[in-house]
């Protein structure tokens, strides 16, 4: 089995990737110092999970991606496992999931799938890689890059940020909301929607992170 240090590596990799990844941005995302994701990328790409190419970033290799990929879908059952049997809120869903996602033996993560109906999407409204590694079909767009006057639904929202996923909770938005943009600022990509019948005001750093397909799409 793989170290945590190791399954955290390879699982942001992918999530900032999962090919070219700076250094930098990955020391930052995992908080380390760039010396030590350096150090930890040599010996990623000695073991065959990554290719580092200096001053260009690292990428998952074939069988990097398959390990990185576990670690998500073991994170992603998790985090709803405690959404529905403790009924966690989702801003404390991702923390939890993160201290347990290593120790998530295999018999373990297959009987949490099918006590769950093998979902296919997370509190989060993030897709649950399958058990092979395969990725549900993502046609989900950007809030920020979405029309004005459509009907949207809301289809994915952060989970690392708790400050704006609170927020988002506050303002009753997330997976399955339905809302409409209004309009645009030209100056700085904020939003005005309308949610239920009241208006919202969305940052466009908010909007950079929240995912909505069209209604008709649905």
């Amino acid at each position: 089995m793989d170290s945590v240090a190791v399954e955290n590596y390879l699982k942001s990799i992918w999530e900032l990737g999962p090919n070219d990844v700076a250094t930098q941005d990955l020391a930052q995302h995992l908080n380390v110092a760039p010396a030590s994701a350096t150090k930890m990328l040599q010996r990623l790409t000695a073991r065959g999970l990554v290719s580092h190419i200096p001053y260009k970033g690292a990428s998952l290799t074939p069988e990097g991606q398959r390990k990185a990929l576990s670690v998500v879908r073991r994170h992603r059952l998790l985090e709803t496992f405690l959404a529905q049997t403790l009924d966690l809120g989702r801003e404390q869903l991702h923390d939890e999931a993160e201290r347990l996602e290593h120790a998530l033996s295999a018999d373990l993560e297959d009987a949490i799938a099918t006590y769950l109906g093998n979902p296919t999407r997370d509190p989060h409204g993030h897709p649950i890689p399958g058990p092979d590694g395969q990725l549900p079909a993502d046609t989900d767009l950007l809030l920020s890059d979405s029309p004005l006057n459509q009907r949207l639904i809301i289809r994915q929202v952060p989970d690392r940020n708790s400050e704006m996923l609170a927020w988002l909770e506050r303002n009753k938005i997330f997976p399955d909301t339905q809302l409409e943009l209004i309009s645009r600022d030209s100056f700085d990509g904020g939003l005005t929607a309308n949610l239920n019948g009241k208006t919202v005001q969305i940052a466009s750093s908010v909007a950079n992170e929240v995912y909505v397909s069209l209604e008709d799409d649905s």
